[in-house]
């Protein structure tokens, strides 16, 4: 029986020759490779970044962390601009998908108004939104756990956002180490299915590869399967041991599941 749902994993570019066989596409992170900061067309090894195998097909990591687009001290002009390279680059790799978790960035300063960082947030958003359009690319919004950020925590919180902002390119992700550190139960995903555009996989209880702890991957691919989920899964956890190995360990582990 064919996998019915694609597997990639999380990975450095230079980790990538290590990987077993098997992955349907790996996710990098943008802000360290793409050189969003940088206009010019030397800035970034574009073309070796489309030939790595698997392919790239998700990037995380947005932005770095010193650009902020919550605060006081937000530079609309430069995040525009960043935002617009970073997306442009991503697609010409031949991503179609944006990960914002960018906790760094997003993360509400104290005594700033949360009213108004979700205002931010919104508008942060529709630009994003602005330029995935116009290069075929959805920004899934990540929920982080309380412990990297202080907003945006949740999957209901982050469709909530994405509700207000109500653009065809802004969805949400779901991933199985923050809905674990927040408690939140996967039945969230059925309250708005159709807001989940990606997924990430970590174990529990320490964030290890999947197959190695104890999280319920069965109830999350249970419910992929209920909602009819038509997109991917990527890994993303640490590999303190071989990750030939454990890559392909997980691999196979998720594939029992995705059949």
């Amino acid at each position: 029986m064919s996998r019915s749902i694609p597997i990639g994993i999380c990975v450095n570019p230079d980790a990538v020759s290590k990987l077993p066989p098997g992955f349907d596409f790996c996710e990098i992170a943008a802000a360290a490779t793409l050189a969003g900061h940088d206009p010019s067309p030397d800035a970034v090894d574009l073309e070796g970044l489309s030939e790595l195998e698997p392919a790239v097909r998700a990037f995380n990591c947005f932005l770095p962390g010193d650009l902020r687009v919550v605060g006081p001290d937000v530079h609309r002009d430069r995040v525009e601009a960043y935002v617009g390279t970073t997306i442009a680059r991503a697609a010409e790799v031949g991503a179609d998908l944006m990960v914002f978790g960018s906790g760094r960035s997003r993360s509400v300063p104290d005594g700033f108004a949360r009213s108004a960082a979700w205002g931010q947030l919104v508008w942060f958003l529709e630009r994003c939104a602005d330029h995935a359009r116009e290069h075929g690319l959805t920004i899934a919004i990540e929920p982080l756990n309380a412990n990297e950020c202080n907003i945006l925590n949740t999957y209901t919180e982050s469709v909530a956002l994405a509700r207000e902002v109500s653009r065809p390119f802004i969805k949400v992700l779901a991933d199985t180490w923050h809905f674990a550190v927040e408690d939140e139960p996967l039945d969230d995903i059925l309250e708005a299915p159709e807001w989940l555009a990606h997924v990430h996989v970590a174990d529990s209880p320490d964030r290890g590869h999947p197959g190695s702890g104890s999280y319920p991957f069965d109830r999350l691919f249970a419910i992929l399967r209920e909602i009819s989920y038509d997109g991917r899964v990527s890994i993303e956890c640490g590999w303190p041991g071989d990750l030939t190995r454990d890559a392909a360990e997980s691999l196979a582990f998720l594939e029992r599941l995705t059949q």
